[in-house]
């Protein structure tokens, strides 16, 4: 089982972060300078197909960069300050004009996560931009917001394209869902709120939606609009606890629920008892228990959810899931379960490939995950449901994963799996289909 602990997390004090390097600055301008460019020049092209008339462009003057003594236009009849854009980035409709933070939000998400987070941003104003120039702003807040999102993905994906504007760098896929999660809506937001922009989960949807689907989905949304999974807290009980689950729990009902399901659609399946997970400690070598005979390795453990398939029992590091369940919560904890669990499933199947960790295997799994979170996000499970925020842990907990096992940023695995967590999702269970998995990953 799942026990409480205190992890200690290390801060680094204000006063020990470093200057910023003539050169790091000239790397952030840089940075923003290629975003806009490359922003303009993919609306020029990709305007008139979309709405059969031509692009005006924001005029470079119309891009205001926010700072503290720098005097910026009215939006709208509307005196605006420093302060209405400090740690905000927005477009401003009817008056065509784009701020943005370049005194605290833009210098920071370049810190942490790039020049792509920049052009991120800025893909995500455009396409209000796009909207204004359609005569269509006038929807929910939160269908403008994810549609925006949506013109960013596309945006992106010209990037990744044969395209002749700047190429994305590796890594840049990834950092752009860690990015994301930084604009997300906080949990409990109802989706008719007018200021909700969409939880994480719903951004990084519609921002893949975007990037596998194009522009002209997007420019739909209005008419054909996206699911939405934001969900409002049902009781002052669940706003008070956060919707988690007590840490010892968490895996027994993670069990309980993922048993329910797979009995429900998979004819072979075999109920799994809860004393075939075995949690272990990384950092204590004697903890970690054998595979079929063999004695695993730190490497192979470390920072891990597994499933044996020899054994039939699945591992886990117990320090790395006790930290995922206290940095980010208890959804994080069942999805990293859960996917070992359809490793186990795809076994029985007698899938191929499972044993070799095939790459399209892996990505079935994710899509067998996220039919699993949908039939409990419909209620199909017993009594339990989602709660708030718990498929914003589940990106979240994807992202952890990947750091922490080491995952190489010259491929976008992360960005991929969620792409097909989303399938399963949104599609059921029966999407999954391996034939298809496989030879979209040949075309990668």
């Amino acid at each position: 089982m799942l026990t409480v602990t205190v992890v200690a997390v290390d801060a680094v004090p204000a006063a020990a972060t470093p200057r910023a390097t003539q050169s790091a600055q000239a790397g952030y301008e840089q940075a923003i300078d290629d975003a806009l460019a490359a922003i303009q020049s993919y609306w020029r092209s990709e305007y008139r197909d979309l709405y059969g008339d031509r692009y005006i462009p924001v005029p470079p003057s119309r891009v205001y960069a926010a700072a503290p003594g720098v005097k910026l236009p009215r939006c709208q009849g509307q005196k605006l300050t420093y302060a209405d854009a400090a740690q905000n980035a927005f477009y401003c409709f009817d008056d065509n004009f784009v701020v943005y933070d370049d005194a605290k939000l833009f210098p920071q998400l370049y810190r942490d996560f790039g020049g792509f987070a920049l052009a991120l941003v800025l893909a995500h104003e455009w396409g209000h931009a796009i909207q204004d120039r359609a005569d269509n702003e006038g929807a929910p807040t939160i269908y403008q917001e994810l549609r925006a999102d949506c013109f960013a993905g596309a945006w992106t994906d010209e990037q990744a394209g044969g395209s002749s504007l700047p190429k994305l760098d590796p890594g840049d896929l990834e950092s752009s869902l860690a990015a994301l999660l930084t604009f997300r809506d906080a949990p409990g937001t109802s989706p008719d709120d007018p200021l909700a922009h969409g939880s994480a989960f719903d951004r990084v949807s519609a921002f893949q939606e975007g990037f596998e689907s194009g522009p002209e989905r997007c420019a739909a949304y209005f008419e054909q609009p996206p699911v939405v999974v934001e969900l409002p807290f049902s009781s002052l009980e669940e706003e008070a606890s956060g919707g988690e689950v007590a840490a010892e729990d968490v895996i027994p009902l993670t069990v309980e629920l993922l048993n329910d399901f797979y009995s429900q659609v998979e004819p072979a399946y075999v109920t799994v008892e809860l004393d075939s997970f075995v949690g272990f400690d990384s950092t204590k070598r004697s903890t970690i228990p054998d595979c079929g005979g063999t004695s695993l390795t730190v490497k192979q453990v470390r920072n891990r959810a597994y499933y044996c398939i020899d054994d039939d029992t699945f591992g886990f590091d117990q320090p790395f899931l006790q930290d995922v369940y206290d940095q980010i919560g208890d959804f994080g904890v069942s999805a990293l379960i859960a996917n070992p669990f359809a490793t186990r499933v795809q076994t029985i199947q007698g899938q191929p490939g499972v044993a070799d960790n095939d790459l399209a295997v892996v990505f079935q799994a994710d899509c067998y995950t996220g039919g699993f979170t949908a039939a409990f996000f419909n209620g199909a499970l017993g009594s339990a449901s989602l709660s708030p925020g718990d498929l914003d842990e589940l990106v979240e907990a994807s992202l952890a994963y990947s750091r922490a096992r080491g995952v190489s940023a010259e491929v976008p695995i992360t960005f991929l799996r969620l792409g097909y967590f989303r399938r399963g999702f949104f599609s059921g269970y029966q999407s999954c289909d391996l034939a298809t998995i496989q030879d979209e990953v040949a075309d990668l």
